[in-house]
């Protein structure tokens, strides 16, 4: 369902403030690579706290899919007017034509995008808010996981694995970091303190895990279209261990 997509993966890109040392598998001469971002999605306790916070704001995110589809039935009509053609698409050169001609149905199509984003981000604050605080947890625990590995596995260095033009599977600790990640943090709160406010590498990371679970959105999307007509649905990429259905509908 749409309303499984997780928080906020409209948000830009996270910053170079989560290139810090992590995950995967074992190490090289005692180089190892790892990443924050697998460790956390295929961790026990996010999913936990995903499935937590798709019960507990249920309530929310049926209300916003339904303020979506409020929107989107607000837009066909005007979205009608600038389809010149008449082929029920607007496509790039219709919407090039109503911006040279200064159709003021680009401003109201704009106006209600506005008003459906507004109340969507107050709607999913909550539960963002929510899925911020499990982060964060967990991540609290992750130096520990990951020096736990580094001691048993002797190893000297880690990187990023955007810092290697090769390494071989066996570089990668990520899997390993998350499986101590498992041991001593299965499950994580999802109700933070009143006054609490999530660290910019606890935002950063949620972004990445947002635009982690758009890709295998686009993935899925990209295998359906691919198929055959009449061809039976191909089953579906694995996802790493552990993954799970986002929080707050895209």
């Amino acid at each position: 369902m749409i309303i499984k997509k997780r928080i906020l993966a409209a948000l830009l890109a996270a910053p170079a403030a989560l290139a810090f040392a992590a995950p995967a598998q074992a190490q090289v001469n005692g180089i190892a690579t790892a990443s924050p971002v697998r460790v956390v999605d295929s961790s026990k306790a996010f999913a936990a706290a995903q499935q937590q916070i798709q019960t507990t704001f249920k309530a929310a995110f049926d209300q916003i899919s339904a303020r979506r589809q409020a929107a989107q039935k607000e837009a066909e009509p005007l979205l009608a007017q600038l389809d010149t053609n008449k082929d029920k698409k607007v496509d790039d050169a219709e919407i090039n034509a109503a911006k040279a001609a200064k159709n003021p149905v680009l401003d109201r199509i704009a106006a209600l995008q506005t008003a459906a984003n507004t109340d969507v981000g107050k709607l999913s604050n909550p539960a963002a808010r929510a899925e911020l605080f499990a982060i964060e947890s967990i991540l609290r625990q992750y130096d520990g996981a990951q020096m736990r590995v580094v001691t048993a596995r002797k190893i000297g260095v880690i990187l990023t694995p955007e810092a290697f033009m090769y390494a071989p599977d066996s570089a990668d600790i990520s899997d390993a970091i998350t499986a101590e990640l498992d041991k001593s943090v299965p499950t994580v709160s999802i109700q933070p303190p009143a006054e609490w406010q999530p660290a910019r590498e606890t935002l950063a990371l949620q972004q990445q895990l947002a635009q982690l679970e758009q890709l295998r959105a686009y993935q899925a999307a990209a295998q359906q279209q691919q198929r055959p007509a009449g061809a039976a649905p191909a089953p579906a990429a694995p996802a790493p261990a552990g993954a799970k259905k986002p929080a707050e509908p895209r």
